[in-house]
């Protein structure tokens, strides 16, 4: 989620990443596997439609229009003459547009390399809390340890079946209505690990041929365990075996360094640990060998053998220690079983609970609890929620699990093995300094799960409207009942329409939206004029959402035209340094939609330290929320936003149920 800070944050990556972001063809072929049939999952690739860059006076309107309602009149009034001088024939504005279009020709996709640097890698927060979301599942009843180690097993049994999907070409293509979109992601779900740097992250893709493991973190101890025998996935039972093993392993002992916790620091930080930990104090690890190769050279030999396994697995397996009973008492619009499983998610409730039991930079972490809490982390820079969502359906449908008694299987020949670690003193330091990091972030954030019972996507869908409008419309209202102003809102859109497309912004907080929330709060507005600017307001949504995942949205554009303007040298237009451009992406809420037909919700924290993070699953009969606050603002509170929330969709149906004008 970390993509909406790419405004406040592509100033200071950008003196760092300029290696990457160079005027050059993208190779879409190195996004591909090698077998490319013309009938598999990546058979539209090519034939998708490069992202337009849109007209820039286009742009500048619907700039102007987005900003009005977050502005007074003298401030807007500055700003459009900030735009008009920035648009005008001959100026700054047309001369980077001319060079933007020069880029887009010459590319696949001409936002997709800077990207990458700018919305995550070149990032400095933690990838916890900041970037990394979570994916709550469905509770699972386990009876026992042997229950969860037997969910565990099908799960894994789960992911090699989608993998192998993925492998073979064989996962059909995802629409977006009749469009096929781009499959490039789920490349990057499995055998994929962010690698942490003193200046710049990078990933390692692994073959499939190399990845025939997966790493299970048990009691903070990272196990090396093989999922396959020969060519074929090793069965239930022979996982069960393993896993078992694992966990007798683990519990005999617990005199081992808690290395995962590493991977919650500050990525600065993280990077020179790293760079520590797997060559000591051999000072040199070049930026040169960046993106190139995994330079072993000078490595202690027992550190680079455990990080290179880990780098090289398919993906994590988290056995985590039960969570117990939530501290605080729930608030009237919580489902504490909910808020439970979302921290578990998203931070792993600290250091004294399943924090240390993470690899935070491994694309996707499978996580089972002793108490049937279910669900995934995953690495925010390979890919979007959706294809996530697909990989955790998947899992869901694949898993159901009854419980009961059952005869534990003989062991396997084939032996986990225990990850090994060579720590000096500083090594031990920097773990301690990473918990009480963690402990303090944990601490701040205020996260809470809520389902609203009351409807769901059947009451928009009756009533012919978009249901994510329906529900964005919704949070609009929340958060003006709370602070009595608009936000600026981030939403994401899809662009997976084209070529090597992620997203585009939809900013939620227009003009009528503002009008609908001002006589929602009023009490001099009459029930028929609320339905009639709350549809008006619905009615905007929709289009905006729609303009945005055909790559005319606002945001990405900007950017480009900043970008373009720093990679040539050329000072920063005034529009860039205005009040009104960086207001604008201080995105107090930030939102997403995830769907999934299972009990599920992803959840992720907030962008700015005065704002929300909120995302929901809009189910047919009810609508699953995550919400996340930071208690050290004194003005934000997930709970009072979630008692909000229920209020504002109470009251929005009240309003549906009045006749039309």
């Amino acid at each position: 989620m970390l993509a909406r800070k790419v405004g406040e944050s592509c100033l200071k990556v950008m003196s760092v990443s300029t290696n990457s972001s160079g005027l050059k063809m993208t190779n879409l072929a190195k996004h591909l596997p090698a077998i490319g049939k013309k009938y598999s999952t990546f058979k539209y690739e090519m034939s998708l439609p490069r992202l337009p860059v849109p007209p820039l006076q286009q742009t500048m309107d619907k700039y102007l229009l987005s900003v009005k309602p977050l502005l007074t009149e003298d401030e807007y009034a500055c700003t459009r003459e900030v735009v008009d001088d920035f648009r005008k024939p001959g100026g700054v504005g047309e001369a980077l547009q001319d060079k933007l279009v020069s880029r887009a020709n010459k590319m696949e996709n001409w936002l997709a390399e800077w990207w990458d640097d700018v919305a995550y890698l070149g990032y400095e927060n933690p990838v916890v809390v900041h970037s990394s979301p979570g994916i709550s599942f469905p509770k699972i009843a386990f009876a026992s340890k042997l229950d969860q180690l037997r969910y565990c097993a099908k799960a894994i049994r789960a992911v090699l079946g989608f993998k192998s999907l993925i492998d073979s070409e064989q996962l059909p293509v995802d629409m977006q209505g009749k469009d096929p979109v781009t499959m490039v992601q789920y490349n990057k779900l499995l055998s994929i690990c962010r690698i942490p740097h003193p200046t710049t992250d990078f990933t390692i893709t692994t073959p499939s041929y190399q990845s025939r493991h997966i790493i299970v973190m048990s009691n903070n101890q990272a196990f090396e365990m093989d999922v396959y025998k020969g060519e074929e996935p090793l069965s239930e039972t022979e996982l069960l075996g393993q896993l078992d093993a694992i966990d007798k392993m683990s519990n005999a002992s617990s005199d081992y360094p808690s290395i995962g916790v590493l991977t919650t620091a500050e990525r600065r930080i993280w990077g020179k640990t790293y760079r520590k930990l797997k060559r000591g104090s051999t000072a040199g690890d070049v930026f040169r060998a960046l993106r190139k190769t995994y330079d072993k050279s000078s490595a202690d030999p027992i550190n680079r053998g455990s990080l290179d396994r880990i780098i090289k697995s398919i993906f994590v397996l988290c056995l985590d220690k039960s969570h117990g009973p939530p501290s605080n008492t729930p608030t009237v619009s919580e489902d504490p079983t909910l808020t439970n499983s979302v921290n578990q998610m998203l931070h792993g409730g600290g250091s004294s609970l399943n924090s240390c039991n993470r690899w935070f930079d491994k694309a996707f972490q499978l996580i089972v609890s002793e108490d049937g809490l279910v669900g995934c982390n995953y690495e925010h820079s390979s890919a979007e929620g959706p294809p996530i969502q697909t990989l955790c359906n998947h899992i869901i449908r694949s898993c159901t699990f009854e419980g009961g008694e059952t005869i534990m299987p003989a062991r396997t020949i084939i032996e986990p093995k225990r990850l090994q670690w060579k720590l000096s003193k500083e090594m031990e330091e920097k773990i301690e300094e990473a918990k009480e990091s963690i402990d303090q972030l944990v601490d701040d954030v205020d996260m809470k799960g809520i389902k609203y019972m009351a409807c769901g996507k059947n009451v928009p869908k009756a009533n012919r409207m978009s249901p994510d409008a329906f529900i964005q419309i919704g949070l609009q209202l929340a958060y003006y009942r709370l602070h009595g102003q608009m936000a600026p809102t981030y939403e994401s859109a899809s662009t997976r329409k084209f070529r090597l497309g992620r997203t585009e912004t939809i900013r939620v907080a227009s003009l009528a939206a503002k009008e609908f929330c001002e006589a929602m709060t009023s009490g001099q507005s009459n029930e028929a004029l609320k339905r009639e600017l709350f549809m008006k307001a619905v009615a905007g949504h929709a289009k905006y959402t729609k303009e945005a995942i055909n790559g005319q949205g606002v945001d990405r554009h900007l950017l480009g035209l900043k970008l373009i303007c720093m990679e040539s040298g050329m000072k920063i237009p005034e529009i860039f340094r205005d009040k009104a451009y960086n207001y604008s992406l201080h995105f107090k809420l930030s939102t997403s939609q995830v769907p999934s037909p299972h009990d599920t919700v992803l959840c992720f924290g907030p962008v700015v330290p005065d704002g929300y993070g909120v995302c929901y699953n809009p189910l047919e009969k009810q609508l699953n929320f995550a919400v996340a606050a930071f208690n050290s603002n004194p003005e934000t509170n997930a709970g009072r936003f979630g008692e909000s929330l229920k209020q504002s969709f109470d009251d929005i149906q009240k309003i549906l149920l009045q006749p039309k004008l």
